[in-house]
C-alpha cells in the first residue's frame, strides 16, 4: 500500500511547485527585445552582402515624457568602400552621411557628416523625436505601461567613387547602396524595440530599399511584458492594502474588532509603504498617469481615510464590547 504524503510534505511540494512555476512564467516573459520585422529581415537577406550597408543602432535612453530617443549609430559599408576595424571604419572613398535628427554628433571634422578618403568613421550620436506615425493610440505616457511610440530614422549614405581628386564637381560620381538596420546585441532596459523599413516619398518599401538613395525606418517602442506583469502585481498590492484598511475599519465600526493602537500603526505603515513603493515602479512613470488615478491614489486615500476614522473611533470610545 502506497502511503500518501503528510500535510507537511504536501505543503512543501505545493510551495515548490508554485515557486518553480512562477520562475518559469517570469523567464518566459519579454524582458527587453530588439528585432527586425519580417519584411525588413527578408529584404536584407535578399540583398547581396557586397552590395548593402548595415547600420547598427544602439538605443541609449528613451524619455516617454518628452518622447525623445537617444541612440548611437555605427555604419558598416561593404569591403569595397571601407576597411572594417574593431571599433571604427576607415573609408576608402570620400563618404557623405546625412541623418535627420533633432540633435546629432557625427564625430567628424566640423561635425558635418563628411569624411575624406582614409579617414575614420566612428559612432554617430543622435537624438530623435517620436513622430508616432506607426502608432495610432496609447502614444502618451499617461497610458503607462501600455504606452507605445514610434521614432523615424531617416538619412542618406553616399560614396564619391570618381572625381574626388579634381576641383570641379561636374565629374563627381556618387554611389549609394541599399541600407538596412541590423540587430544589436543589447536592448534598451524596460523597452521592447522593433525595427521596420518604411517607404520614402510615396515609393514602396521594396523600391525604397533597393534604390538605396535614402533609408527610412521606424523604431517602434513599447513596454516589456515583464514590466506590465510587475505593475499588475504592484496594483494588486496597492488595492489589497487599501481595501484591507477599509475592511479593518468596518470591523471596528461594527464592533467585531476592538479599536487598538496596533490597528492605527498598521494603517499608517501601509499608507507610507505604498508611497515608498510608488517611487520604485519599473519604468519610473511620472506622477499622474492613469495607473495613479485609477489604482494608486484611490488605494492611498482609502488607507488615510480608514486610518483617520480608526483614530477618531479609538480616542472617542472608552469601552468596547463585542456585538
Amino acid at each position: 500500500m502506497i502511503k500518501s504524503p503528510s500535510k507537511k510534505s504536501l505543503f512543501w511540494i505545493v510551495s515548490a511547485g508554485i515557486f518553480l512555476s512562477l520562475i518559469t512564467f517570469l523567464n518566459a516573459l519579454d524582458s527587453g527585445s530588439y528585432k527586425l520585422d519580417s519584411q525588413s529581415a527578408k529584404l536584407w537577406a535578399q540583398a547581396n552582402e557586397k552590395d548593402r550597408i548595415g547600420i547598427y543602432v544602439q538605443l541609449l535612453d528613451f524619455n516617454s515624457s518628452s518622447q525623445t530617443l537617444k541612440a548611437r549609430i555605427w555604419v558598416t559599408p561593404p569591403e569595397k568602400y571601407a576597411y572594417l576595424l574593431d571599433s571604427s571604419v576607415q573609408v576608402i572613398y570620400d563618404t557623405a552621411i546625412d541623418i535627420s535628427a533633432s540633435t546629432i554628433n557625427y564625430n567628424s571634422d566640423g561635425n558635418v557628416g563628411y569624411w575624406q578618403a582614409n579617414q575614420y568613421l566612428r559612432a554617430i550620436d543622435v537624438e530623435l523625436d517620436a513622430d508616432n506615425s506607426q502608432v495610432k493610440s496609447f502614444n502618451n505616457d499617461k497610458w503607462f505601461p501600455f504606452d507605445r511610440y514610434s521614432v523615424a530614422l531617416t538619412g542618406q549614405i553616399r560614396f564619391l567613387v570618381k572625381g574626388g581628386n579634381t576641383d570641379t564637381l561636374k565629374d563627381d560620381v556618387w554611389e549609394s547602396l541599399p541600407i538596412g538596420i541590423q540587430p544589436y546585441t543589447a536592448s534598451l532596459s524596460g523597452w521592447s524595440a522593433e525595427y521596420k523599413l518604411d517607404s520614402f516619398a510615396g515609393e514602396t518599401v521594396e523600391s525604397s530599399f533597393n534604390d538605396g538613395q535614402y533609408f527610412t525606418s521606424d523604431i517602434i517602442l513599447e513596454r516589456t511584458s515583464l514590466n506590465k506583469v510587475l505593475l499588475l502585481l504592484l496594483g494588486l498590492i496597492f488595492l489589497s492594502g487599501g481595501f484591507s484598511m477599509l475592511i479593518l475599519f468596518r470591523s471596528i465600526l461594527l464592533a467585531h474588532r476592538p479599536p487598538t493602537l496596533s490597528g492605527l500603526i498598521w494603517a499608517g505603515s501601509t499608507a507610507f509603504t505604498m508611497i515608498s513603493t510608488r517611487t520604485i515602479i519599473p519604468g519610473d512613470p511620472r506622477i499622474g498617469v492613469k495607473f495613479d488615478l485609477f489604482i494608486f491614489y484611490p488605494s492611498l486615500v482609502m488607507c488615510f481615510i480608514s486610518a483617520g476614522l480608526m483614530f477618531v473611533n479609538w480616542i472617542s470610545k472608552e469601552t468596547w464590547t463585542a456585538e
